[in-house]
């Protein structure tokens, strides 16, 4: 086997933490197909194109899909903790409120958890769009209240970085925040969305988490879904791996970090901790020829 080839089949079995995924931006597009050839079955005359060749390997692909799909995916990638974010939607002509919408999502997780093999761990993240207006807002936030303890384990902010002004929504995460719910905010995701003054603002939120972070003064670099980018976790791993020149440990170091920024309860760190505990001292076992990668 290359060393390339070794990187990243190490990278794939590498257990790995997952925190910023949208459900909606985690569909695969053999998944979309999947999708439209069924609507197509029940609809012959349905006038949308395939996706397969609507969307080509490096375009964006923007869909919900089955639930247990995006899960499964995940899992094959090596994830074993996921906390996936949608924002709550309500289907009039389907008889869908939010509340239904949601409880299906963590319906659909709680039985993919049950299947013994399975060893991936979910929590739902739900969206507050930066569209809302204040009693949307405060909606969102009182679902996550009511369903914290079925899986949901925070609130986000989320949408299109150009939507201003969003100063209206701070009593609502304000709310989420004396629950006890997490906070994680997209932040400077774009330069549109970056100015100082929403940045501090945002940051007097007091968030427990941020994402993106790409549009600030130190530019760190990070990326979104793996719907949209067309590169899961392990690809994103393996290309720190090869660029950075990291070893076995470190990669399992980085992961181990990971743990502790998770809004995971105690016994789900414990088992995450575990995990990586277990990794290490397998890797010690096989001896330090086995521990660089590139």
């Amino acid at each position: 086997m290359s060393p390339l080839a070794h990187l990243r089949s190490f990278a794939l079995a590498l257990p790995k933490i997952e925190l910023h995924a949208h459900l909606s931006g985690s569909i695969s597009r053999q998944c979309l197909n999947q999708i439209w050839l069924r609507k197509k079955s029940l609809d012959p005359a349905l006038d949308l194109e395939a996706p397969l060749v609507a969307i080509p390997n490096d375009k964006v692909d923007y869909d919900l899909t089955s639930t247990l799909q995006v899960l499964a995916d995940f899992e094959a990638d090596g994830v074993v903790y996921l906390e996936l974010r949608t924002t709550p939607r309500s289907i009039p002509q389907h008889n869908i409120t939010k509340l239904k919408y949601v409880e299906a999502i963590l319906g659909c997780i709680h039985g993919y958890e049950q299947i013994p093999q399975h060893r991936l761990r979910t929590r739902l993240i739900l969206s507050v769009d930066r569209r809302d207006t204040l009693e949307q807002a405060n909606e969102v936030v009182e679902l996550a209240k009511s369903l914290r303890h079925r899986g949901v384990c925070a609130v986000d902010l989320c949408g299109d970085p150009a939507r201003v002004p969003i100063h209206h929504l701070a009593p609502a995460f304000e709310n989420a925040r004396k629950a006890g719910l997490r906070i994680t905010l997209h932040f400077a995701e774009s330069p549109v969305s970056s100015s100082d003054k929403e940045l501090w603002m945002l940051l007097s939120w007091r968030p427990d988490r941020l994402g993106h972070v790409i549009n600030v003064h130190d530019e760190m670099k990070k990326t979104d879904d793996v719907g949209v980018f067309c590169s899961p976790l392990s690809e994103e791993y393996a290309l720190a791996a090869e660029h950075f020149h990291l070893a076995k440990e470190d990669l399992i170091s980085l992961c181990e970090r990971v743990v502790e920024i998770t809004f995971a309860s105690e016994a789900e760190k414990a088992r995450l901790r575990q995990i990586y505990k277990l990794l290490r001292e397998n890797l010690k076992c096989k001896g330090p020829e086995t521990h660089y990668l590139y």
